[in-house]
């Protein structure tokens, strides 16, 4: 078993020089498991190992030791509370000393794992934590103001702020410099933008400090701190937009120039948001109260400021220009904060939620180009997720009308550029050629695609998710929830005929978009077993790539409603083709630019059939021709075939033939493929109502 032991052939092969230790080092720590360190004799030589790499004469040697330390306290607790005291008497000393980074990375690491693995341990924490924490925090805060290494301070910050957490009391004495660092890394750049990884790292240390208060003073500290933050974010915002009206006056200008002051103060802001966001999602003792008026209406001045406002006063032009370039990052920055807000506060912002998706939805019309659009969209989907229902039909509505051109372009008439155009005016024998060769489509490299960009594509489908919370909304207008789910109905039909490569340079968008419009159209047919029976290869499909598919299962398995007073579902009561639609659907459709792909004959006259058959007593209408569409390849069908029109009113219900107004033309820009359908209803459902004799005991009791 000895020969075998695996600790002992690493001390013979792979550890057998100091050379050897550094050049192996990669495989000696992936070969390394919990199990090699049972009780053996091999434990105690192979401690000696480490310590004679840790007081090597070379750096590489010292830096595999330090290394094979640390592996060994994560993966042998008894191992670490054996010699923690040693280690940390050879690690120490190495932070004040010109070492390599690498070095001071690994010592950082190996006593950040000795101070915090074993706190749980109180003997532990007396003889060893208490005594030489304190050392440890001195030695990094003078190493963070030394080192330039981005990597290495991010380490440090977050090495303190385990620390702080860890040991709140021992760090009450050194509160005021470690706020004075993060404050200075906080405070932002006026030539370059602060590294986005070390301002998170400062900003988590900041929003630690309060704990160092205790119980009863951490909640002072905590407020002291948000104050602090909130009042840098409203300076530096104001520090760049003094060319603008903010509350209807204008700020003082600065004296300062503004190729330094606006890059500056938008960094600030950068860094105060950051600030606040990691405050919210401090742990105190005890209940804090959050400013949340002041924290809303500072979101708000940052997501509805403009970059073309006027203003009456005499300005400097040039500055302005400045400051309305920057205002695309104000959005941004303000659309972060709010997400953090509704992630952290959830629905305790519902009351404000009309005025923030008000703003949002405001700024999303205005919006020209796709980073704009997703900041918002971002925001909006964070706000609605979080928070209740909006009660607000105008808004809805308005948003609704928002996100349809969005979400539309996917189901557009594409102009692509295909081998017909290009070989236009070739002879008969060149096209000829050009078709032997089927797969140059995929090798042309100007061809249009739906998301020319990978923001793009994050717009559709941040647009999709906002969509499919707005189409569950009791306020939602009729026509404007047939209308959005015809759209997605039309995007399900209109996917799988389109390539991945065509839609984006991104292939693995098309697979995204897809299982997103699959779980919408899914919702969209819940709503009786009937309409989920019809919809059963899009509930096949949804569940063969989904994990947590209980509740539709559930529709299909129990229905809530018994077979003969269950409504129709919105899906089966849809209007699916232009004779169908009332006038405001149609009014609507128009508005938007939507239309079916091929145009629609008007709809001839038809005498209503005699309500005396067995079967349906229905108005049939003269068919109209059906758009050509191929439909997508499921396990099966999505919708039955178009048999019969207007198969779904009950026996005894005559409806009037639809009109024979034509249908109005209407541009082909954003052409959606509708399907000119009907869902057939069950026979079972089309049964009369039992009527009950009340008389019929009576008589024969009689």
């Amino acid at each position: 078993m000895d020969a075998r032991h695996p600790l002992k052939a690493l001390l013979q092969l792979q550890l057998g020089s100091d050379s050897y230790a550094v050049l192996h080092l990669p495989y000696i720590l992936d070969s390394l498991t919990a199990e090699n360190f049972a009780p053996s004799p091999h434990l105690t030589k192979w401690t000696a190992r480490i310590n004679s790499l840790l007081h090597a004469k070379t750096a590489d040697a010292r830096w595999a030791g330090l290394c094979l330390a640390q592996k060994s306290g994560i993966l042998a607790k008894p191992i670490l509370l054996e010699y923690a005291q040693s280690w940390i008497g050879s690690v120490l000393p190495l932070l004040s000393k010109q070492e390599p980074v690498p070095v001071l990375a690994a010592s950082i690491r190996l006593l950040r794992i000795l101070f915090t693995e074993a706190a749980d341990m109180p003997e532990f924490q007396r003889q060893v934590a208490t005594p030489n924490v304190a050392k440890f925090t001195t030695a990094c805060m003078a190493l963070v103001d030394k080192q330039s290494d981005v990597e290495l301070r991010c380490l440090i910050l977050s090495t303190l702020t385990a620390l702080v957490i860890v040991y709140p009391t021992l760090h009450r004495t050194w509160s005021g410099g470690l706020s004075t660092i993060c404050l200075g890394v906080l405070n932002g750049s006026p030539f370059d933008t602060t590294e986005p990884r070390l301002v998170h790292s400062a900003s988590c240390l900041y929003a630690t400090l309060p704990l160092t208060g205790g119980k009863v003073g951490a909640v002072n500290l905590w407020r002291k701190a948000m104050e602090d933050s909130l009042s840098q974010g409203w300076n530096s915002f104001y520090a760049i937009r003094t060319t603008f009206s903010v509350d209807g006056r204008l700020p003082s200008a600065s004296a300062e120039d503004p190729r330094i002051a606006v890059p500056l103060n938008l960094d600030r802001l950068k860094c105060s948001v950051v600030a606040i966001s990691d405050l919210l999602k401090t742990n105190t003792a005890r209940a804090v109260q959050i400013p949340l008026g002041a924290l809303l209406k500072f979101a708000l001045a940052l997501v509805g400021c403009l970059k073309d406002e006027k203003v009456e006063h005499h300005i400097d032009y040039s500055r302005r220009d400045m400051e309305a370039s920057v205002t695309p990052h104000i959005w941004k920055i303000g659309s972060d904060l709010i997400i953090r807000l509704a992630e952290c506060l959830g629905r305790r912002l519902t009351p404000n939620a009309t005025t923030v998706v008000g703003c949002l939805v405001s700024q999303l019309e205005q919006s020209t180009t796709a980073s704009e659009r997703l900041s918002f969209l971002v925001a909006l989907e964070a706000m609605l997720f979080k928070c209740l229902p909006l009660d607000s039909p105008l808004l809805v509505n308005g948003l609704a009308k928002t996100l349809l051109p969005f979400v539309s372009v996917l189901v557009s008439k594409q102009d692509v550029s295909n081998g017909d155009t290009q070989t236009s005016g070739r002879s008969k024998k060149g096209k000829k050629r050009a078709r032997e060769f089927e797969g140059d489509e995929l090798f042309n490299l100007s061809r249009d695609v739906i998301c020319p960009t990978a923001v793009d594509g994050k717009v559709v489908l941040a647009s999709l998710a906002v969509l499919r919370i707005i189409l569950r909304n009791h306020t939602l207008s009729p026509a404007l929830h047939s209308i959005s789910s015809r759209v997605v109905l039309s995007i399900m039909l209109k996917l799988p005929q389109i390539s991945a490569a065509a839609v984006s340079a991104d292939h693995l968008l098309h697979g995204e978009v897809t299982a997103v419009v699959q779980d919408m159209t899914l919702e969209l047919s819940t709503g009786s077993t009937g309409g989920m029976s019809k919809s059963l290869g899009l509930v096949i499909n949804s569940n063969l790539s989904a994990v947590h598919r209980d509740p539709d299962l559930e529709i299909l398995l129990h229905p809530r409603l018994p077979p003969l007073l269950r409504s129709l579902p919105w899906i089966e009561s849809l209007s699916l083709s232009h004779a169908e639609e009332s006038q405001a659907e149609a009014e609507l459709r128009q508005s938007l630019g939507l239309a079916s792909a091929e145009p629609l004959e008007p709809v001839e006259k038809v005498a209503p059939i005699s309500a005396s058959t067995d079967d349906l007593s229905m108005s049939r209408p003269a068919q109209a021709p059906t758009p050509v569409i191929t439909a997508p390849v499921f396990s099966a069908p999505l919708l039955p075939p178009p048999q019969m029109a207007t198969q779904l009113a009950p026996q005894t219900v005559a409806m009037t033939p639809a009109p024979t107004t034509p249908a109005k033309p209407v541009p082909a820009s954003l052409a959606t493929t509708v399907t000119q359908m009907r869902m057939e209803v069950d026979d079972d459902e089309n049964e009369e109502m039992p009527v009950l004799n009340m008389d019929s005991d009576s008589e024969d009791s009689e």
